[in-house]
């Protein structure tokens, strides 16, 4: 019999395989450039993440019409505590951001042009980063929602609207899914169930403070504020002030949405947990956009949050100690 832990490193390559394929495919490529596996894997990083602060902004920027707003959202994506570590440093889930990000924001011009040609953009990021990252295909769920709301009074309009643009989104992961079970005699439910085993907390509710609290720290106040502003405004400002129709506000808290897979994955990490800091940030924008004359004044607390962000490991180990 194989050793535990040799069982183990197998059931983890295979996981790679099945989730993160098209990465590693491209972190190969780059080591025939630049010569070596992890020289080659930090610049895909650093690649990935420019790119996916750029969407982002690009995302913002289209939501509140104001490149003040979205130039203060796009620097808390940019310095959040996962982003930052998790995102330049040997992992693959900067690849899957990326490709969620592109789909939300594909899906958002959808919303605004009503062109097919903006949806299957959408579900074409969803396909592609389904091979990234598993936390990709998190954008589904935005997607589904919307194109649910539109065809509300009807199901099999419904029905006729979602199936292409889902057979675009969700096939490869599908065939990948099933070419890794039939050749490998694995599959995700395995490497769930392996986690539900392997993170064991005496309290969840502690360990979902902490890492929330090292994820969100000083910006949390500022999207709980942006949640407040979007209440206070629902009746008459809305439209006038932020230009804010239902159909955007359904896409928002879709987005907020599409992080409930991660909040309830079984390990409590913050690089799993990140998911939650699109629809986050997406919020605080209602604050930052409505005070955007004094956008200066919110550079006081991205700097805060930006070196949190860097001695937020040492502040963790002491956190961590036994007492």
């Amino acid at each position: 019999p194989l050793d535990s832990s040799l069982v183990g490193q197998l059931m983890i390559a295979k996981y790679a395989f099945l989730t993160t394929s098209r990465g590693l495919e491209i972190i190969v490529l780059l080591s025939f450039i630049f010569g070596k596996i992890t020289t080659a894997w930090l610049i895909w990083d650093m690649i990935a993440y420019l790119l996916v602060n750029i969407v982002f902004y690009k995302l913002l920027l289209k939501i509140f019409h104001s490149s003040k707003t979205a130039f203060i959202g796009a620097l808390f994506f940019a310095t959040n505590y996962s982003l930052l570590i998790f995102g330049l440093t040997y992992f693959m889930d900067v690849g899957g951001w990326l490709f969620y990000c592109l789909s939300i924001y594909f899906l958002y011009l959808y919303i605004e042009s009503n062109t097919k040609r903006d949806l299957y953009l959408a579900s074409l990021s969803i396909s592609v980063g389904s091979l990234m990252k598993e936390n990709a295909p998190f954008a589904y769920i935005p997607l589904f929602i919307i194109i649910l709301y539109e065809n509300r009074y009807s199901l099999l309009n419904f029905i006729k609207k979602i199936t292409p643009p889902s057979i675009v989104a969700l096939t490869p992961m599908f065939l990948q899914h099933l070419t890794i079970y039939f050749f490998y005699d694995f599959s995700y439910w395995q490497f769930f169930q392996m986690n539900r085993s392997t993170y064991l907390y005496s309290s969840r509710m502690i360990e979902y403070i902490k890492n929330f609290g090292s994820l969100l720290n000083i910006f949390a106040p500022i999207a709980i504020a942006g949640l407040f502003v979007l209440l206070k405004s629902w009746e008459n400002k809305l439209y006038e002030e932020f230009g804010m129709n239902t159909k955007k506000l359904v896409f928002i808290a879709s987005v907020l949405a599409s992080s409930i897979p991660a909040v309830m994955w079984p390990g409590i990490t913050q690089r799993v947990l990140f998911m939650v800091v699109p629809g986050l940030i997406i919020l605080s924008g209602f604050l930052i956009k409505r005070y955007e004359k004094y956008w200066y004044i919110f550079i006081i607390p991205v700097v805060l949050y930006t070196l949190s962000s860097f001695f937020m490991n040492s502040i963790l180990n002491f956190v961590n100690l036994p007492f």
